[in-house]
């Protein structure tokens, strides 16, 4: 099985490899999720193990264009994040597995080995995370004030100028809200306000 792992932390990433290497033939590793992307183009592989929050685009946007090319291709999302919304979205959008990082070497393997019969995984103390109901965000008055002024295609310094607040405070706010839209795109902040009902 080709496996491929990516992550910009790379102490973990070299650490996680060495550990695949007695069961997997890791194919290559990287930093990167453009250049991770790159490669999955041009090479088989058989399972991406991606983190979420990376520089550029996020691990799930990385899945979503690996697809395009490798329609067949397995792939489990390597987080620290717990939050039941970011598990249902990476299990919706096609991702077979989801585990935390803190994850033992032993159920590592059970899950890749579940994902390898064409079975999904999802870490044990997550099941109840992603059992109870979705919630909406909850955004600060100024969060949606910055949020509404954004959809409006508003720059950093047209905002800071209608609310009197430094370049440097909106681009707080705005990091905050890509966060909260578990986006790095705006078109997934755009999304993020319509399904939430948070654009007029």
């Amino acid at each position: 099985m080709k496996v491929i792992l990516v992550d910009d932390h790379r102490i973990f990433i070299e650490g996680l490899s060495q550990l695949l290497d007695d069961s997997y033939e890791v194919v290559a590793i990287f930093a990167d999720a453009q250049q991770a992307l790159k490669f999955i183009q041009a090479n088989e592989i058989d399972l991406l193990l991606t983190d979420y929050e990376m520089p550029g685009i996020n691990g799930i946007e990385l899945f979503e264009q690996c697809r395009k090319w490798r329609p067949l291709l397995k792939a489990v999302l390597l987080s620290m994040h717990d939050e039941g919304s970011l598990v249902r979205k990476a299990i919706k959008t096609g991702f077979h597995g989801y585990l935390l990082k803190n994850v033992s070497k032993q159920e590592l393997l059970m899950a890749i080995e579940k994902i390898k019969g064409g079975h999904r995984y999802i870490s044990a103390e997550l099941t109840n995370t992603i059992l109870k109901p979705e919630e909406s965000p909850r955004l600060s008055g100024r969060e949606q004030e910055v949020l509404k002024l954004i959809l409006k295609e508003y720059s950093n310094k047209q905002i800071a100028s209608v609310l009197k607040l430094s370049e440097r405070t909106v681009e707080t706010y705005r990091k905050n809200l890509y966060k909260k839209a578990n986006t790095n795109t705006l078109v997934g902040l755009i999304k993020f306000a319509y399904t939430h009902k948070l654009a007029d």
